[in-house]
């Protein structure tokens, strides 16, 4: 998918940050922005320039011949909708998960996709480090032996629910399940999260949960309200060896039969986005079936979280 004729709904920190640096390398990349506020858009203004089309109607941008494929980053209570309108738009889109804040909204959203001629695609940066497939090769190809478990630990700060709005096990694991996926190299069967004992709120900021692959067990522990750095390690336990990757340095560490091997620099800097986009632009043919997957996931946590009980994933 070429990328060009783009507009953006949604003009934050993440779009500048992320976005922003590899699409305006490109030429005829963006044409139009929607942003709520005027404010962001006399900011996406000075960055953009003139000559890109600004409104504050989503509506207007989804209706200009022009754009072709629209990139969608807003809060995620603003999902649901948005993307019936980008469907119904019969526009190519890519969006951040969660496709809703629920799993009922999240069905009805996937059966109008399934439908349409467009494709739909999520952001999961994190799977398209080679990095990931660095662990997957470890996995598949036993040098170290089989693998007994994966565990995972993500801490955040600020990045815990905004007053009155929804954070919760459902809309945070897509981007943490889904390397989990790649790496185990199929979907688990069942999970257990282990939030509050007796939630008395639907937003949940630190979680443990327990995935069963049937081959191996993995373990993901996040706290989006923590006092460290963003960080993202991921260990994985063999039969004689242990492997410890630091995510967001782009670092494996080795040990084996208790030697500690030279450490291995996957790159310098965290390259999710440029990794990401250029998986848009060398595919041609994307389907609903992931995301299907991990919208099936998310909902299992999301009861498991609630009843502190195991759960079955819907395959």
């Amino acid at each position: 998918m070429k990328l060009q004729n783009i507009g953006l709904i949604g003009f934050g920190s993440w779009i500048e940050s992320a976005y922003l640096p590899l699409l305006n390398s490109k030429t005829n990349a963006i044409k139009a922005i929607a942003a709520r506020t005027e404010n962001t858009l006399i900011k996406a203004k000075k960055i953009l320039g003139n000559d890109c089309f600004y409104t504050n109607d989503y509506k207007k941008l989804l209706n200009k011949p022009d754009i072709d494929l629209v990139i969608l980053c807003v809060p995620d209570e603003l999902h649901e909708k948005i993307m019936k309108d980008i469907i119904n738009s019969k526009k190519n889109c890519i969006f951040e998960m969660p496709l809703s804040e629920n799993i009922n909204s999240s069905k009805e959203l996937i059966t109008l996709m399934d439908k349409s001629e467009n494709f739909f695609i999520p952001n999961l940066e994190t799977s398209q480090l080679p990095i990931i497939k660095k662990l997957s090769d470890f996995k598949n190809k036993k040098s170290l032996g089989n693998l007994l478990n994966i565990h995972m630990v993500m801490n955040a700060p600020n990045w815990g629910p905004t007053p009155n709005l929804t954070k919760s096990v459902y809309s945070i694991s897509p981007w943490y399940i889904d390397p989990l996926n790649k790496i185990s190299g199929n979907l688990p069967t069942r999970v257990l999260s282990i939030g509050e004992k007796s939630p008395k709120s639907f937003s949940e900021s630190r979680a443990n949960i327990i995935l069963d692959y049937n081959t191996h067990w993995a373990s993901w522990n996040f706290n989006i309200e923590s006092s460290k750095e963003w960080e993202v390690i991921i260990t994985m336990t063999f039969e004689n060896s242990e492997i410890i990757t630091d995510l967001v340095n782009s670092e494996i560490t080795i040990y084996k039969n208790e030697k500690k091997l030279p450490k291995i620099k996957i790159e310098s800097i965290w390259p999710g986005m440029k990794y990401f986009l250029s998986y848009v632009e060398n595919t041609d043919n994307f389907n609903n079936q992931n995301t299907k997957d991990l919208m099936n996931i998310s909902h299992a946590l999301q009861l498991s979280n609630n009843s502190n009980n195991w759960q079955s994933v819907e395959i």
